[in-house]
């Protein structure tokens, strides 16, 4: 899908993409200090997307950006783009929209400073098929993010390594602190220890939207809550399973080069697949009038 015709955001203005910018003084290009979210965006209906709006704005609040636009001037703006890029057919079906709170442009180029809010639009082409009949590998590495619960811009440790990925033929990393599972660079992840039940680390890691809407989609089928899970006890797990916005619920099928479970998706891990593609799903017919794009020509 070309660019060309694509309209991103700029501090709530919708500019077309070769417009829009940002000074070489803003905090995030010159520290990394930012906040960010992603939504996916279906037939104009931008998935969870009051979810997402509030995590970007906790995220924020925690790492001091202000002032910031209201919320509702957010959404509208959201709306704005989206509708742009749909009615001009910029965009396919499902695509991304990337969303940053900046740090502004600092007097001392170190302190945050009014925040810029971007907009921008990406493709988000479909995972192979492959990736979820026959799972992903993933591959432990020990690292705590910085303020877990904000979702940043920091993704330096994820693209360090994003060729050792590739090379190993894994989907990514699994973050572990020496002695229990936390997340993976951009997902949260589910295990089952005894194939009866899963549990999603809730401690020291991003509280993930798709992560919400999973339990949420589980609720009276399958058991499943917060709870910590053990490094050590990982090699013994029956299922594991990645939840993003960008995946939607991913089976994994080998850590570190050894087998997960069977080495096959196993029957809870289908059971979220099946169950949280009809949660969003009927989420998104549920909220098509409050989000429908503008009618393309």
């Amino acid at each position: 899908m070309t660019h060309a015709h694509r309209t991103y955001g700029v501090d709530l203005r919708a500019l077309p993409a070769a417009d829009a910018h940002v000074p070489l003084t803003d905090l995030t290009l010159r520290r990394g200090f930012g906040a960010f979210d992603f939504l996916r965006v279906e037939r104009g209906v931008p998935t969870f997307a009051d979810d997402h709006l509030a995590r970007l704005e906790r995220s924020a609040d925690l790492l001091g950006l202000t002032p910031r636009p209201d919320p509702d001037a957010v959404r509208a703006h959201v709306r704005d783009v989206i509708d742009a890029n749909v009615a001009a057919g910029a965009v396919d079906d499902v695509f991304g929209l990337q969303l940053y709170l900046t740090g502004g442009d600092p007097d001392d180029g170190f302190t945050p400073a009014t925040p810029r809010l971007l907009v921008l639009v990406v493709d988000l082409p479909p995972a192979p098929a492959a990736a979820y009949d026959d799972g992903v590998a993933l591959l432990t590495h020990r690292f705590e993010r910085d303020l877990p619960e904000a979702k940043t811009t920091n993704y330096f440790t994820a693209v360090r390594h994003a060729r050792t990925l590739r090379e190993r033929g894994a989907a990514d990393l699994l973050y572990h602190d020496g002695t229990r599972v936390l997340e993976a660079t951009r997902c949260n992840v589910f295990v089952s220890l005894d194939g009866e039940r899963l549990l999603t680390p809730g401690e020291g890691v991003l509280p993930g939207v798709t992560r919400t809407h999973v339990l949420a989609a589980l609720d009276g089928d399958v058991p499943a809550a917060h709870g910590e899970v053990p490094l050590a006890a990982l090699d013994g797990a029956h299922e594991v399973f990645l939840a993003s916005t960008t995946k939607g619920v991913m089976p994994v099928t080998r850590i570190d080069d050894r087998p997960v479970g069977d080495g096959t998706p196993g029957p809870l891990t289908r059971r979220a697949m099946a169950r949280f593609d009809a949660h969003r799903a009927a989420w998104v017919a549920a909220h098509a009038d409050a989000w429908r794009a503008a009618p393309t020509s």
